[in-house]
């Protein structure tokens, strides 16, 4: 079990860099704009990132049940890394977006063999392993924000993605000796296998429009918030990456609290409350004042708001799939999660064009409450 446990952070530590990733492109967004032509531009890329991230979790997820889960989680790391190097290197607006669909690919080979990875390792922990592999997306999210918007105000935007990318290679080749391929089927398990049969089809919609949701609060918000704070609240580049890095930090603490709550209290208490708490703080914050203790105090609730509820949900889906097609089942999530929900950042910037950024958080505050209302349909199994 202890080479289990290294794989485990192994592949935690993945999910980071993976996360990473996708968000090196918001956090460096003021640097960028300009570049491409302005937000509503930029918005659409970053969408196109995320269409190919969520579509692709979908034949990787049928993919991660008949091969090597530490391979293609390898090869994530290894083509995330590339083509944060095209990225950095690309000097016109094609390469740049072929790069980016590149990238989102390379994103999209991560969750399903992942997920299905943590699942497999454990049953009765499993509200905590998923915690720990949410712990280290956050944490991979948090370094991003710092590390882009210091190493962007001093080298640039470019360098920035040409050292992540860097990054991206040495974690792929790490992850070939270090992790453990799980067992997909044990003895004795038999008669539990279609489990996830008696959830039942209405409940199972319910559980993936809440997915949805989800995924388009993160993509939606993950894009915009550094900028909100930048532009809107008026606190400077670097400093609002700081406040960002504490947020994500703090969401990252969330990840495990949620799961180990999860364990011991169910799902659905915890889904419900993130998502209502998340709702209230997302209207707070575009009413709150030009004051950095406040603005500090909002994302630190925002980033625990959010993130608490991601390993229930997450460990939800592990209690309701068979083992045999456990990666099926969360391809089809993130596939759903984050394909269907990547159209925000592009209606986020068309709002942020039009109207102006407050508009955008108005948007995922309505979101949330759309969770949170359907979350009131779940019935868990325990």
């Amino acid at each position: 079990m202890r080479r289990a446990e290294a794989g485990i952070y192994a592949i935690a530590w993945s999910h980071g860099a993976m996360h990473a990733y996708l968000v090196l492109l918001p956090a460096l967004a003021p640097l960028i704009k300009a570049e491409v032509g302005g937000y509503a531009l930029l918005g659409a890329l970053i969408s196109l990132v995320f269409l190919f991230y969520g579509w692709g979790s979908l034949p990787v997820g049928l993919m991660a049940d008949r091969s090597r889960k530490k391979l293609m989680i390898a090869l994530s790391m290894l083509l995330c890394g590339v083509s944060s190097i095209f990225i950095g290197l690309a000097h016109s607006l094609p390469l740049l977006g072929a790069s980016l669909i590149l990238l989102g690919l390379g994103a999209s080979l991560y969750h399903p063999p992942g997920y299905a990875a943590i699942a497999l390792y454990t049953s009765e922990m499993r509200g905590r392993y998923m915690g720990i592999q949410g712990l280290g997306g956050l944490v991979g999210m948090a370094l991003s924000y710092i590390t882009a918007t210091s190493l962007g105000a001093v080298m640039g935007w470019r360098a920035t993605f040409l050292l992540w990318g860097l990054i991206g290679v040495v974690t792929g080749l790490l992850d070939l000796l270090i992790i453990v391929e799980p067992e997909s089927k044990t003895q004795g398990e038999g008669h539990r296998e279609w489990i996830s049969l008696s959830i039942g089809l209405r409940r199972l919609v319910i559980v993936f429009a809440v997915i949805i949701l989800s995924g388009a609060l993160w993509s939606g918000v993950s894009s915009f918030l550094l900028a909100y704070v930048n532009e809107v609240k008026g606190v400077q580049l670097l400093l609002a990456g700081g406040l960002s890095t504490i947020s994500y930090t703090v969401g990252s603490l969330a990840q495990f609290i949620g799961g180990e709550l999860s364990d011991r209290r169910g799902r659905r208490i915890i889904i419900l409350t993130g998502f209502a708490a998340y709702s209230i703080l997302l209207f707070a914050l575009t009413k709150a004042p030009r004051s950095l203790p406040i603005i500090l105090l909002l994302l630190i609730l925002l980033g625990f708001s959010f993130y608490v509820t991601q390993s229930p949900i997450n460990a939800l889906l592990g209690d309701i799939s068979p083992r045999r097609t456990v990666g099926a089942t969360y391809g089809f999530n993130f596939a759903v999660k984050y394909g269907i929900g990547s159209f925000t950042p592009a209606l986020a910037g068309y709002l942020t064009a039009r109207y102006s950024m407050d508009y955008a958080f108005y948007l995922f505050s309505l979101l949330s409450l759309a969770a949170f209302l359907l979350s009131l349909l779940i019935r868990e199994e325990r």
